[in-house]
Parts: structure tokens; sequence; C-alpha cells
């Protein structure tokens, strides 16, 4: 079995990458920065690095990578590959499905008789669906035909937190990440493989995917911003904070019970995933920057991202939100000024005002009740 995955970061290496080659695919890297493929391909093997109260160290040999703009490599790789995975940042999605789609068109014709699957395994709601309208955007019907027949398109919900933590390297792709990683795929959508290590098939992956974002995205976003207003470095340091670690169980509190709301999920079994979210938000070990956590403030505060998804669920069955609101606020009031998209909001902000703001990065109507909770959460945060 043949997988080809796009993105060699750290979740590329320390996560997905790692996964498969435990399930023994013959694994292709495929990256855009060329001194990281070159790095692969001579070395050949990097180690993983988990952190806890006990550090592991587990050996990932036998890969390989290709650079993106080597489209002919590229193709050849995915006409013989059985699984196409990605993580390479949501916001890359669309475009990288144009080059994925020149690569399949390719295979149709040289090997149209053999299954794939594509799966993008972001941080974002349905992400694999995102990319599939990319890859169907203006084509054929023969081809159209073929990607519905061949063509697996499973999402999935990704959760293995690998932050830039300094450590001794052996190799310059070593990798560390957390102790504990959760993959969930759509098994309805699956064409052939289905038996990945470590993954959890699910009929129904809704559930289990808004559950990941809201939980774990959404109070991990919170803590960041939170953090940030108060000088914490990292999101084990925040976390400590009273008033923060309050403002954390407020949004889980809510998103939990609009999760129960919308899909029924038992109550008891949300609040013991989120008692255990908190404990891995104090893994000291991880060294986890908030500005890491909290980069591209945009994206996050997008209308079905992990901060107005859950307050929109709530909004639908008549529940409370203001925890939720507070962390849409603080995501507003973050103003770090090495993070390009921060200073989009902050623009935004000074030339028409925060109601303004709030109501063009959200999604949110001027004037709605969320709206008008959030502008006042954001003056509480800010002083202003």
């Amino acid at each position: 079995m043949k997988a080809v995955h796009f993105g060699a970061g750290n979740i590329g290496r320390g996560f997905i990458g790692y996964l498969l080659r435990k399930s023994g695919y013959d694994l292709t890297f495929v990256d855009i920065s060329e001194e990281l493929v070159k790095n692969i391909n001579s070395l050949g093997r990097y180690n993983v690095i988990s952190l806890g109260e006990t550090k592991t160290q587990e050996t990932v040999t036998d890969v390989k990578a290709i650079g993106l703009s080597n489209k002919e490599n590229l193709a050849k790789a995915i006409s013989s590959a059985d699984l196409v995975t990605l993580s390479i940042g949501a916001n890359h999605l669309e475009s990288t499905g144009k080059v994925i789609k020149e690569a399949l068109k390719k295979r149709q014709k040289s090997n149209p008789g053999q299954p794939l699957d594509i799966i993008a395994c972001e941080n974002a709601l349905f992400a694999t669906d995102i990319l599939r309208k990319s890859i169907e955007e203006n084509a054929d019907g023969d081809f159209l035909a073929y990607l519905k027949k061949m063509v697996g398109f499973p999402n999935c919900a990704v959760d293995r937190i690998v932050p830039n933590v300094s450590f001794k390297k052996e190799s310059p792709i070593d990798v560390a990440v957390e102790n504990f990683y959760e993959w969930d795929i759509e098994s309805g959508a699956v064409k052939k493989n289905n038996n990945i290590s470590g993954v959890n098939y699910v009929e129904n992956l809704a559930p289990f995917l808004k559950r990941k974002i809201f939980l774990l995205n959404g109070t991990h976003a919170l803590i960041a911003y939170l953090g940030y207003q108060k000088h914490y470095k990292y999101i084990h340091e925040a976390i400590q904070d009273s008033a923060i670690r309050k403002a954390v169980e407020e949004f889980h509190s809510e998103a939990c019970a609009a999760l129960n709301a919308e899909y029924n999920m038992d109550a008891s079994a949300l609040k013991e995933y989120s008692d255990k979210l908190i404990r891995r938000f104090q893994n000291q070990y991880l060294q986890d920057d908030l500005t890491r956590v909290g980069r591209d403030p945009v994206r996050k505060l997008s209308h079905n991202d992990r901060l107005v998804s859950p307050l929109l669920m709530c909004i639908d069955h008549g529940l409370k939100y203001d925890g939720i609101v507070t962390a849409i606020a603080a995501g507003f009031a973050y103003d770090y000024k090495n993070d390009p998209k921060a200073a989009e909001i902050q623009k935004e902000i000074h030339k028409n005002g925060i109601e303004s703001a709030v109501g063009k990065f959200t999604g949110l109507a001027n004037g709605s009740e969320p709206v008008k909770k959030t502008v006042t959460a954001y003056e509480e945060i800010t002083g202003r």
C-alpha cells in the first residue's frame, strides 16, 4: 500500500505520517520547502518524541519526499497511490486541490481501475469537502464520474497537539508531540483504506468532529487569547490562571450543552472528554507557545470555525452562549504584532470600529444580539 502525504511539517511527520508508517504504508511526503524535502530524502528517517510525564522516542523509517513544484514526480506518486492525505492548513486546501486535480486526471488515464482515498487532516469542519469541491470545480462529466466511482473523500477529525517546543534533536527533521492522539474517519466514504493503525472509523463523523473542533480547538484559542492579555507565554501557564480556567469551563459547559441538544451526545461522556482536555492543556512538557495556538485569528473567528460555529449551535437550541462570546471577543482583542492576520483585524477595528469588525470577520449580522454581546465583552477585555 502506498500513501502520499501533503505537508511534511510537524503534524505531517509527527502524527499522520507516523501512523501511516506504523500501518505499513510506503510513504512519500510532498512539501513546498525544498530544504525539508532534501533533508527527508537524505536522511530517510526521523524520530518522534512523545512528551508527558515520561518521554518516549520512536523512529519512523523509509520515508521519502517530493517538492510541490515537481509536478511530474508528484503525478507519478499519485498515479500509483492507495491513499492521499493532507495536513497543509485549511487555507491552502483550495489551491492544493487544483494540483491534485491535474494529477488525478493523469491517474484516470494511467491507472483507472485502482480505488483511492483522499483525506484532508485539518483543524477545520469537513475539510475534505472543501478539498473535494476544489477538485471537482469546472470538471467535465467523465472526470466527475471517475471520481465518484474510484475516489473516496472521507472527512476526518484529527487530534494531536504538536508544539514548536525546543528539544535535543538527532536530526533536523525529528519532531516532538504530545503523548495523545485521536484520528476519526467517516467509514461510509472510504473506498479501500479501512485499516489504518490507530484510526477510529465512525459511521457519523459530525458529532466527533464538532466535539473536537469546539471543545479542543475552541478553548485552545480561548486560552491563547486570554493568556496573551495576561502576558503568559505558554498554554500550560495560562490554564493555571483561575479566571482563564473558569472561562474554559464555561465555554465547555455551553458547547457541551449544544452538542447534547444537537446530537444527543451523552452529557457525562462529554464532561469526561472536557476534563481530559483540561489535563492535556496542563501538560508543561509541551511548552506550547500562545502565539502558535492563537495564530491566524481571521480563520479562527470565521463563520464555520471553532468559535462562531458552537455559538450558532447554541442559538439554534435556545441555549446560553456568554462563555463562547468571551472567546470570540478575546480573539478580536488579540493584537500580536507579528501575526499578520491579527494585524488585519486590528486595522479593521481602528478603521471602522469593533462592531463592524465583528460582523465582517464572523459573518454575524451587525446589530444582532451575539454581535452586541461580543462588543460588550471586547470592551471589558480591552478596557476600551
